[in-house]
C-alpha cells in the first residue's frame, strides 16, 4: 500500500509542478504581449502621420481661436517632420558636414516646447486670453518653419551639387565603357574575317 501511495503522491506533485510551470509560462506570455501592445500604442501615438491626421480632424471641429491653434500645431508639425525626413536622408547619403544635424535637433527641441505651449492653449476656455496669446505663438511658429526651410534649402543645394559631380563622372564612365565595347566588337569582326579586306587592282584602285 505504501508503494502505490508514494506513486500517487509523486504523480500529484508532478501534476502540480506542470500546472505551475504552465501557469508561469502563460503569465510571462500574457505579460510580453501586453508590453508589446503598450509599446505599439505609444509608437502609434507618437507617429507624426497619426498626429497630423488628428490635427486635421480637429481643425474641422474646432472654431474660433482654437482652430487657429490647431492649424499652428499642424503647420509646425508638418514643417519639422518634413525637415526630419529630408535632412535624415541627406545625412545617411552624404554624411552632412558641419553642424546641420545638431542645428536641426535644436530646432526640433524648440518646436516641441512651442507645440506643448500650443497644446495648453488648445484647452484654454477664455477666448480673450487665447486671442492675446496667439500673435506671439504665430510668430514663433513662423520663425521655426522659416528656419527649417532654410536648412532644407541648403541641404537640397548640397545634394544637387553632389549629384552634378556624380552625373559627370557617370557620363564619362558610360562613354568609356561604350567605346571599349565597340573596340572589342571590331576586334572580333577582324579575327573572324567578317570585315572585308580591301584589294588593289593593277591600276592601284581599291576594289
Amino acid at each position: 500500500m505504501i508503494g502505490p501511495l508514494l506513486m500517487d503522491v509523486g504523480v500529484g506533485t508532478a501534476v502540480i509542478d506542470t500546472v505551475l510551470i504552465a501557469g508561469g509560462a502563460l503569465t510571462v506570455t500574457v505579460g510580453a504581449v501586453a508590453t508589446t501592445v503598450v509599446l505599439t500604442v505609444r509608437r502609434i501615438r507618437r507617429s507624426p502621420a497619426v498626429t497630423a491626421a488628428s490635427l486635421r480632424m480637429r481643425s474641422l471641429t474646432e472654431s474660433g481661436p482654437r482652430r487657429e491653434v490647431v492649424r499652428l500645431r499642424l503647420q509646425l508639425l508638418q514643417a519639422v517632420d518634413g525637415g526630419r525626413v529630408a535632412i535624415g536622408a541627406a545625412d545617411r547619403q552624404l554624411g552632412l558636414p558641419g553642424d546641420t544635424p545638431a542645428l536641426f535637433r535644436r530646432i526640433q527641441n524648440e518646436a516641441a516646447v512651442v507645440d506643448q505651449h500650443l497644446r495648453v492653449l488648445q484647452t484654454e476656455d477664455d477666448h480673450d486670453a487665447l486671442r492675446a496669446a496667439l500673435p506671439a505663438m504665430r510668430q514663433r511658429v513662423t520663425e521655426l518653419v522659416g528656419l527649417v526651410r532654410q536648412l532644407r534649402a541648403a541641404v537640397a543645394a548640397g545634394l544637387e551639387a553632389a549629384s552634378d559631380g556624380a552625373m559627370a563622372e557617370l557620363r564619362a564612365d558610360v562613354a568609356r565603357e561604350v567605346n571599349a565595347l565597340r573596340a572589342g566588337q571590331d576586334r572580333l569582326r577582324d579575327r573572324d574575317g567578317l570585315r572585308s579586306t580591301p584589294t588593289w587592282t593593277s591600276k592601284g584602285a581599291i576594289r
